[in-house]
């Protein structure tokens, strides 16, 4: 079911780029055919380059999905009903660019924002991977993205010079607010750059749970879940600059309307009355109004899950 949500979200794409101009694909370019050739300095300078060609700087990053769009991503987020699965990445030779899609069941903004770096690390790291059943290979490489995401949202040289070793909860929760990323998270990342080791990360675990038990943490409300903005805001325009009318958008892309909706973050009932308009994508120079054929349905190349953790 999550595999055809992916390949759907391609057919939307596909058929809106018929009339806009997405932003380039900007991601740094890995060549990794195995996992095992991938050590901890090449995950580290992969995200610090990522920074870099987003210029982030190395500063807490204000809005992920709005740097995932503006770097040519197709960023999708639905409630997807399947509590084990996050997220699924996957790079699409129909569209020349990948997409991700986050699920949208967990209203916690700062696990959310985790799971899409998690993501931007499987591109970036495994895209020339092919997909494994192996456990223990798989393993290898949801651990590479967890680490990767740590590096990204939490760079070593300025997020490592904010904290107090030995760290405690309170501190965590400073951490958290400023940083947006959990206090788990912050902890799994204190090990990685070697300011805690195996004991004191497990003692920090410990007292978490005792405190504020096994799922969640004080202030995970105060985070809402960053919204994909790129396929919304492309369909808005396509209505403001009278491409074609509303009504025709699902046609054209072949899909049932509430389903363009989810997909595209729109809310209920949008293609039966246009709501506020807020310019993102450019039209191409030349253009065409649409005919009445469907898009064509294509194959995106395999994505991997990510487990719930």
């Amino acid at each position: 079911m999550l595999e055809a949500r992916l390949e759907w979200a391609q057919d939307v794409a596909a058929a809106l780029m018929e009339y806009v101009d997405y932003p380039d694909v900007n991601l740094p370019s890995r060549d990794y055919t195995e996992p095992e050739q991938i050590t901890n300095e090449d995950i580290e300078k992969a995200a610090c380059e990522c920074r870099d060609l987003w210029r982030l700087g190395r500063s807490a990053i204000q809005d992920l999905a709005l740097a995932v769009e503006g770097a040519g991503v197709i960023l999708v987020r639905e409630e997807t009903g399947v509590a084990q699965i996050e997220g699924l990445s996957a790079w699409s030779e129909v569209l020349g660019r990948p997409l991700i899609l986050l699920s949208a069941d967990k209203d916690n903004g700062y696990r959310s924002r985790f799971d899409l770096a998690h993501e931007i690390g499987h591109l970036v790291l495994h895209r020339h991977i092919q997909r494994t059943t192996d456990s223990a290979r798989h393993k290898l490489m949801e651990q590479q993205a967890h680490r990767f995401a740590g590096a990204f949202l939490l760079p070593a040289e300025t997020f490592a010079s904010e904290v107090r070793v030995p760290p405690t909860l309170d501190d965590l929760l400073l951490l958290k607010r400023r940083w947006g990323v959990s206090a788990a998270a912050i902890i799994m990342r204190l090990k990685a750059l070697e300011m805690l080791d195996e004991d004191g990360a497990l003692m920090l675990f410990k007292r978490r749970s005792a405190r504020w038990g096994a799922k969640s943490e004080p202030g995970d409300e105060d985070r809402r879940p960053e919204q994909p903005r790129l396929l919304r805001r492309t369909i808005d325009l396509l209505v403001e600059e009278k491409v074609m009318p509303l009504e025709a958008i699902p046609r054209h892309i072949g899909l049932a309307a509430g389903d363009v909706e989810a997909l595209a973050g729109l809310p209920a009932g949008y293609f039966q009355g246009k709501t506020n308009v807020v310019e993102f994508a450019r039209l191409k120079a030349t253009q065409k109004h649409v005919d009445d054929q469907p898009a064509q349905g294509n194959k995106v190349v395999p994505f991997r899950p990510v487990s719930k953790s």
